[in-house]
């Protein structure tokens, strides 16, 4: 997979060895910088009683102290090839990390994604954040993912027919198609589709008409994507991945979930955009469904064109 040439791998507190090990391949694979990234929590000025060490010094202490924890970690690869830069910024980590892609253009976050206490939520509040904000894809990695992945899940929207969209559904197959093959993974396409209002539409035509219409959406949506496919079967020549589709009605956020469970997944790769079609279903109350509860690594990407909420201030 040859398309990054940027990378930013964020170490907190969570554990970092799959993490890094995956952005080092990666870096190695696309010929990309990597850069290492952590963000300090702020020292209030209100912290201390006494101004026998200021707030400020032990801001200034805790940044070197964590830099210098980076580059040690970035020193055990560096027989890799791979000189990693350290980056260490003080504030909101997901604010903090999205300047920090916009600053430098980096154009893949990598993340260890952190298990809630108490839930088996894989996604942390930070993770999630980025998946909202951040302009660029996000990679969040289990931390006890195994160096190779061996299934992966791609969501396509086949009825996607704006111009945004259709690229975005390329985008995401491409990126997946190169992540099986490099990873020797089977690739299951997932795309849901269901009738709104059904249950409505149920109580006021009766069953038959009801049941003729999923019909016919049904059959809508399998032509779509059975047009889709056709277009993106790769040349004779071309090595594929063992690939499986599945077209299934309900919630999207339920139905892929439920494809990686059943598959055991390794990575989910979706996007992530504003509108009704399945690309959009993860940006609010689906996404957060969908993002709490699987048990595996997302790779979530956006349009090309979004524009993060979040606002870069450079000072003199």
């Amino acid at each position: 997979m040859e398309r990054f040439s940027s990378i930013l791998v964020v170490i907190g507190g969570e554990p970092y060895d799959a993490t890094m090990t995956r952005a080092v391949t990666l870096a190695m694979k696309n010929g990309a910088r990597l850069t290492i990234m952590d963000v300090v929590a702020p020292i209030s000025t209100s912290f201390f009683a006494t101004e026998a060490y200021l707030p400020q010094n032990l801001e200034s202490d805790a940044v070197a102290e964590r830099r210098n924890e980076l580059m040690q970690i970035a020193s055990q690869y560096v027989a890799t090839g791979i000189e990693a830069a350290v980056v260490v910024r003080v504030g909101n980590p997901a604010i903090e990390i999205v300047s920090e892609v916009i600053d430098s253009g980096h154009d893949l976050v990598i993340k260890t994604a952190n298990t809630q206490t108490g839930l088996k939520h894989l996604l942390g509040s930070v993770t999630r954040a980025l998946m909202r904000t951040c302009p660029c894809p996000v990679w969040a990695i289990k931390p006890s993912t195994g160096a190779n992945y061996h299934t992966i899940v791609a969501a396509i929207d086949p009825l996607a027919d704006d111009p945004e969209h259709i690229d975005l559904n390329d985008t995401l197959f491409e990126l997946a198609i190169s992540l099986a093959r490099d990873e020797n993974a089977a690739l299951h396409l997932v795309s849901v589709w269901n009738v709104p209002m059904e249950r409505t539409l149920r109580s006021r035509l009766g069953t038959q008409e009801c049941d003729r219409l999923i019909r016919e959406a049904e059959s809508q949506v399998r032509q779509s994507l059975d047009k889709w496919l056709a277009k993106h079967t790769p040349a004779p020549n071309e090595e594929l991945p063992p690939i499986r589709v599945h077209l299934l009605q309900g919630t999207a956020s339920d139905k892929i979930a439920e494809v990686a469970t059943e598959s055991a997944a390794d990575l989910i790769v979706m996007g992530t955009v504003c509108r009704s079609g399945l690309a959009g279903l993860f940006v609010g109350n689906t996404a957060e469904h969908l993002l709490g509860w699987v048990t595996c690594g997302v790779l979530a990407v956006k349009p090309k064109d979004f524009v993060s909420p979040v606002r870069v201030h450079h000072t003199a």
